[in-house]
């Protein structure tokens, strides 16, 4: 067996910030509250920076929430049969679902052919039915007993357009979906069932084990490569004999929006999708659903967005922010902005409280999570994730994190990174900017899956720039920092494990470089690390020997095969050199700002 020795120690722990510039005035404006001047506001009439933008937003949106006529039917009396128990024969569910969606149906039709519309009544009891499409100035209202299940009959989903993970195309019809509709609204506290299982129905699309013959994964290459090859969207259709799940509720370029009280479970997908939407209210609502990607709420390329007061109880993000994914994504170029959510309460949740991407090829800018709570049931990967990569490109900016409590975090408690899944493809460059968390106490329960408690990664031709902590408490992990490429990170009244950190800029040095990780073998030496510093500013120097004490020269320059290997990972960045020589000594030498870091010197021994 071979192991390997260090024989030096040199200490390359994080040193004091050293600089003394504040807060105030900080950033690329010189804003304290962040506001880009290059920023764009969107086409609304909402005006203000920062918190006053948010404040505008939730003003505005509320002063177009919808509202309808005192026209109102009971779907009953259009003909539809309601259960007083749940229906176990399936062949006896889809044909009543049958009976039942053309009630609804003709009930919304009679209401929207009404001056100002009105309201859909669906009473208490079972309601077995297929999609529901909603139309103008119609509010499709759940009493509080009202149990609407949508048949697991597929045929009874005919296909529209969607956006499906970040690509348009033609799919099966969420089991609610509205189509370039305006006053449009979904309430009440009855529950809505999408009766998606693990074993038999939506989902086993997603995992072979229980259907192997039935998987999504031919159809989502087939749809991701359509999108990167600009395919005419016509040409996009897959729906039935096809396996993308639908999600559950989606509203389509429609405008004034409300979605409220409502319980939804048993999503196939992603739960509550507006896409290409204006003024859009999610008031009050559970999701609770623990499918694959059972995302709660995802704005979709929505301008005007507020979600206020929900309980998350998912399989996945609890509120993610979107905008296309890719080629497709960049193509229709539209940006997700203008969102506020406020008030929420997360108690479950595999991803983060509040995540930007992936799949914002379209550009991400102008949103606000504002006092969201997560329980300590929660096992976040992180409290907060913005995550984009080469692939998806794009542009997010003037993001807002405040008042978020969140004791349960089983990855790192805030993770902004180009590294994400494909990380650096060179495809595109993204652009992350702007970036302002405050009021935060998040703590990390499992330190020994990621050391360290904020990682920023960027790239560097395209660094990070302008992110501002203020008054935030973060416990748990051991290291503080995991940085790669950044421009302008500060810290006001902020504290790790109990210990107030410095105030200021953080400026990276040789005195911060840190190695979190290393890995030796016979052939290989690996360090993950921790700088901060735009690498191309950086030098970068394998150095070798015949000896621990040297003298030591360039690696590069003797006659042996070193080759030295620089790259990204999903945590940072790596460097290191392979073909070494058992037999020689190595070391890493990185100068910044004309100062060297100096790393241990490594050596393979047989034993």
């Amino acid at each position: 067996m071979r192991r390997y020795r260090k024989l030096i120690s040199v200490t390359a722990a994080m040193a004091v910030l050293g600089s003394a510039l504040l807060l105030a005035g900080c950033g690329d404006s010189g804003s304290k509250d962040g506001s880009d001047g290059d920023s764009q506001k969107g086409d609304t009439a909402v005006s203000g920076e920062g918190w006053e933008l948010a404040d505008s937003i939730v003003k505005e949106v509320a002063e177009k929430m919808p509202s309808f006529g005192d026209y109102e039917v009971s779907i009953e009396d259009f003909g539809a049969e309601i259960k007083t128990s749940p229906i176990t024969d399936k062949t006896e569910e889809a044909e009543l679902a049958k009976k039942n969606t053309k009630a609804i149906a003709d009930a919304i039709a009679d209401v929207t052919g009404h001056k100002g519309g009105g309201t859909v009544q669906i009473p208490d009891g079972y309601t077995y039915t297929g999609a529901i499409h909603l139309d103008n100035n119609v509010n499709l209202h759940l009493s509080d007993g009202a149990n609407v299940m949508f048949t697991t009959d597929y045929s009874q989903y005919p296909n529209v357009l969607t956006r499906w993970e970040g690509v348009v195309c033609y799919n099966y019809s969420p089991m609610v979906y509205a189509y370039q509709k305006e006053n449009v609204a979904v309430t009440g506290k009855g529950v809505l069932d999408g009766q998606a299982t693990v074993e038999e129905y939506w989902l086993p699309w997603k995992n072979k084990k229980f259907l192997p013959d039935e998987t999504q994964d031919e159809d989502q290459k087939a749809l991701r490569q359509m999108g990167e090859d600009g395919t005419d969207v016509e040409e996009r259709v897959f729906g039935e004999g096809h396996y993308l799940r639908p999600c559950f509720l989606q509203t389509y370029e429609c405008k004034n929006v409300l979605i409220e009280d409502i319980t939804i479970t048993n999503s196939p997908f992603w739960m509550v999708q507006p896409t290409f939407c204006e003024y859009v209210t999610v008031k009050g609502i559970t999701v609770e659903s623990h499918g694959y990607n059972n995302d709660g709420v995802n704005p979709d390329s929505c301008n005007m967005v507020v979600i206020d007061g929900c309980t998350f109880n998912t399989g996945d993000d609890c509120i993610a922010i979107k905008s296309g994914r890719d080629n497709d994504g960049r193509t229709i170029g539209k940006p997700c902005e203008n969102v506020v959510a406020m008030n929420n309460t997360f108690i479950t949740g595999k991803g983060a409280c509040g995540t930007i991407g992936s799949e914002m090829s379209g550009g991400v800018k102008n949103i606000f999570f504002k006092d969201n709570e997560s329980k300590d049931t929660v096992e976040h990967l992180q409290a907060i994730s913005i995550k984009t990569n080469g692939d998806r490109g794009g542009t997010i900016e003037n993001i807002y994190y405040k008042g978020i409590k969140a004791a349960n975090v089983e990855d790192r408690a805030v993770l902004i990174t180009m590294l994400y899944e494909e990380g650096d493809t060179e495809k595109t460059t993204p652009v992350i900017k702007n970036i302002y968390i405050e009021d935060c106490d998040i703590t990390c329960q499992n330190p020994d899956n990621q050391q360290d408690t904020i990682g920023i990664f960027g790239y560097a031709r395209s660094p990070i720039e302008n992110v501002t902590f203020k008054n935030c408490s973060f416990t748990g992990a051991d290291m503080e920092l995991n940085l790669l490429n950044l421009k302008g990170l500060y810290f006001e009244g902020c504290k790790f494990n109990g210990e107030s950190y410095p105030d200021g800029e953080y400026v990276p040095s040789a005195d911060n470089f840190t190695v979190l990780g290393e890995n030796v073998n016979s052939s290989t030496i690996s360090l993950e690390y921790s700088s901060g510093a735009i690498e191309d500013d950086s030098m970068w120097k394998w150095e070798v020997a015949d000896s621990a004490d040297g003298p030591f020269t360039d690696a590069a320059n003797v006659k042996d095969n070193e080759e030295t290997l620089h790259n990204l990972g999903v945590s940072g960045g790596k460097i290191g050199i392979r073909a070494i020589n058992p037999e020689k000594y190595y070391r890493l030498t990185v100068t910044i700002d004309g100062k060297d870091w100096v790393s241990d010197v490594y050596h393979y021994e047989e034993g």
